[in-house]
Parts: structure tokens; sequence; C-alpha cells
């Protein structure tokens, strides 16, 4: 491989990995460090109000950019126009009747703890009396991270495959309400790239320590791989059905026109060729599934096997209509899980999750899921 020949500039990475770490200090936020950041409601406002004026606001009546805060009332006021507004207003919070404090609880859980949380513990760990504000709250983070991420592509080489999720949904039978169960197709999609090529693209980069860090972490691990291939980000999409037509506008939103992609033979995906600079089939999957599989499509499996998995923790059968945003947790955790490693504090996922809360809105209510809640135990 080429990190065998690469061997002997191991002390030149390790000498940078070290003096590195010495110098790095900050350590992201735990779990058990929230309530001394966070003691009370006041500490959350200011921290979120200071968020805001980061990020910049537009006044909502006059399109004003400069504001004045007040304290008692927690309200921002246009310099410009003169118009009052609350500190959530334009954000994921809008018209939420749970404290922040209660948000940036939820939020520290979601982003500290890797695997999916169900809301009925959320709702015993906030000693909430009712579920649905628990429930809605982490849906509509869920939403604001698939939002989030729909600003990206994907690109150079990429994975694509139709996986299946068990959930459920609602039908009418006969005047009555019954839930039935059904598989629901996902397109799954990885940028991956071959070890060797991307150990290549980090060698040419040697005068830049960040390159030296990198290549360091990658040849430690090489060794260690069964797979030869590395990936970088994801996106999953739940689909009505396995059509072309279905497929084609998720393919041209997540994926750049100039990537490579590789997918098995099927043949709803044979037209990819006209939407991505080349496309890579691998008819011979259903022959050889295992070699195929481990070789040129991994990651959307394995990304497939955890996610599922990690559902399935809490619901059988998650509710059809809104898989998507179990979805969107998933891939936004797994497109920063290097975050907690880098101890830095632009890498703090927490900080990432409220910055996003102050810059999305979430559309989702309870009612809309009501009816299922109310039939089976939803989490």
């Amino acid at each position: 491989s080429l990190g065998s020949w690469l061997a002997p500039i191991h002390g030149l990475l390790q000498l940078s990995q070290n003096t590195t770490t010495f110098m790095e200090k900050y350590r992201p936020m735990l779990l058990k460090d929230f309530f001394s950041r966070f003691p009370d409601e006041d500490s959350c406002v200011d921290y979120f109000k200071d968020i805001r004026l980061s990020i910049g606001m537009k006044c909502p009546k006059c399109g004003g950019t400069i504001f004045k805060w007040y304290v008692g009332s927690r309200k921002f006021q246009c310099s410009s126009c003169g118009y009052r507004f609350p500190l959530t207003k334009g954000t994921v919070m809008e018209q939420s009747h749970l404290s922040l404090s209660d948000w940036f609880f939820t939020a520290n859980m979601m982003t500290s703890i890797k695997q999916v949380l169900s809301a009925k513990e959320i709702q015993h760990q906030l000693e909430k009396k009712y579920y649905p504000p628990v429930w809605l709250m982490m849906m509509k983070y869920r939403d604001i991270m698939g939002k989030r991420d729909a600003t990206y592509k994907l690109s150079d080489e990429v994975e694509l495959d139709i996986s299946f999720f068990p959930t459920s949904s609602i039908a009418n039978v006969d005047g009555e309400d019954v839930i039935k169960t059904q598989k629901t197709p996902v397109l799954v999609i990885a940028e991956s790239k071959p070890v060797d090529g991307i150990l290549a693209e980090y060698f040419s980069k040697l005068t830049f320590p960040e390159y030296i860090n990198k290549a360091s972490r990658l040849l430690q691990k090489e060794d260690k791989m069964n797979i030869k291939k590395a990936v970088k980000y994801i996106k999953m999409f739940a689909i009505p059905n396995q059509q072309y037509d279905t497929i084609k506008p998720f393919v041209e939103e997540a994926v750049a026109k100039e990537s490579r992609t590789i997918t098995d033979g099927g043949h709803n995906l044979i037209k990819l060729k006209e939407l991505v600079k080349e496309h890579i089939p691998y008819p011979e999957t259903e022959e050889d599934v295992h070699e195929v599989v481990k070789t040129k499509l991994p990651w959307v499996h394995i990304i497939t096997g955890e996610c599922r998995s990690g559902i399935e923790v809490i619901h059988k059968d998650v509710d059809k209509r809104f898989l998507q945003l179990y979805l969107n947790e998933y891939c936004w955790k797994f497109n920063r899980r290097f975050f907690r490693d880098r101890k830095k504090e632009k890498f703090d996922l927490f900080d990432h999750l409220i910055r996003i809360s102050a810059q999305y809105t979430s559309d989702i209510k309870w009612r809309d899921y009501e009816k299922m809640a109310n039939a089976i135990n939803i989490c």
C-alpha cells in the first residue's frame, strides 16, 4: 500500500501531531459541564442573543440590521423603524412554550450522544408533564439538521444505493384506522474515496500542517482497515418508490455534476449518466454481492445498517411520515463525527446546533402526527 513506503516519515508526522495536541487547550462541552455553563434561563438567553447578533439579523418589518436589546422584556428593537420582536422570532424556537433552557439541554443531549434519543427519555430528564412539546422540539431540531445539510453537495467519487427501512402508517379499513407496516425505500449516498488516493493527495500538500496531521491519522488506521475506502460525507432520503423519475431530483440536489457515481446494476439507475460526469454501474452485483459491496459500495451498506439499527432501538416501525427526520439527524451527526476530536471551539457540535437554530425555522406541527401518536406509542 502507499502507507508502506511512506513509513519513514512517520516521525515527522508524530512530532507535528504531538505539537498540535500540546497547543490545543479547548475541550468540547461534556454532559456534566452543561449546568455549570448554563445554570439558568438568563445564561441561555445571553448566549442565544450573542449568537443571533454574531450571525446577523434583519428586522422582520423593514429589513434593518441594527438593533437595541431590552433585557427586561428579552426583545430586540430595530433602530430604523422601532419594531420590537422577541429573541426567538425567526428561529426554530419561535412560538415554543418551552424555555430556552429546555431547548439547550435537549441540544446538548442530542449532540453529546451518538445514538438516537427518544422524546420519552428527554421528557423524563426534563421532568415535563406533557409529551407533545418535547416530541415537537426534537423533531424541529431534526428538521433543521436536514435543512442545513441540504446546502451542501457531495462530489468527487460517490457511492449510491437504495435500501429499505421498516416503517408504519395508518390506513382506513372498513371505517377503522389500522396501523400497517411496510418497507420504505431510502436513497443512500456516500462520498468516498480509496485510501491510497487520499494519502497521495495529503502528501502532495505536506507543507500545510493540517494535511500532515490528516495523513498521520490515516496512516495509523490504514493497516487495520478491512475496507480500503474512506468516507467523508453522506446523505439519505426517504423516497416513495424506486423509479428513476423519483430518484432524479434528489440526485440533482445532492450530488455535484462533476462527480463519479458508483452504483449496482439496477435498471432504475442506468440513466444516472445523464446527471453526473461519470456513472459506473456494477451489474455483477447479483452474482458476487459480497465482493462488490466490500470493494465498490461498502459505505452505503455500512451506513444503512448503522442507521437502521439505531432507529430500531427506539422505534420498531417508525412512522413513515417522519422517517426523513431521523435520517436527517443521523446524517448531520455522521457528517460531523470528527468534531469532538478536533478540540477547537469552532468544532463545538452544541454550538453548531444552536447556531443553525438561530438561522432556520421549522413548520412541523404536532397535530400532523397526533393521530399516529394516539394509535401507537411514539418515542
